[in-house]
């Protein structure tokens, strides 16, 4: 009697320090979006703010329209179902069209057409602090 009772204690304990550690804070839901405008350090008085960058990883389904006539034979060039990737700068206070961005960095027409050829695969994203003042990094 005397070892089921201990036995049954060092299961009572084990189970209430296993579950103990198998709880989790969940974080609340934050419904407020800010921009993430970061001041890297002030020069000459002024702010610098941190520069946000997108590096979008795509594939092209399919024929693109260039917004320029001109630019058709560059744009026909781009390779087709193959991971491409641009790398554009991103403003935080804005909403971004990923399909826009990748449109207009190639030279494509923002068209309805074109945005159903563009496939987003990934994003990645970078933020610096420039130095205003020059000299390496």
């Amino acid at each position: 009697m005397k070892l089921r009772s201990f036995c049954g204690s060092v299961v009572v304990t084990v189970w209430a320090f296993a579950s103990g550690l198998a709880q989790a804070d969940v974080p609340p839901v934050d419904p407020i979006g800010q921009p993430a405008i970061v001041l890297c350090k002030v020069v000459n008085g002024q702010p610098v703010r941190a520069v946000h960058m997108d590096k979008i990883i795509f594939h092209i389904t399919g024929e693109l329209v260039a917004a320029n006539q001109n630019d058709q034979p560059q744009l026909d060039a781009v390779p087709r179902n193959r991971r491409l990737d641009i790398k554009v700068l991103d403003d935080p206070r804005t909403i971004a069209d990923l399909k826009a961005k990748v449109l207009t960095f190639l030279g494509a027409a923002v068209l309805p057409a074109n945005l159903n050829t563009i496939v987003i695969d990934d994003v990645d994203y970078a933020v610096v602090c420039p130095n205003p003042e020059g000299g390496g990094g």
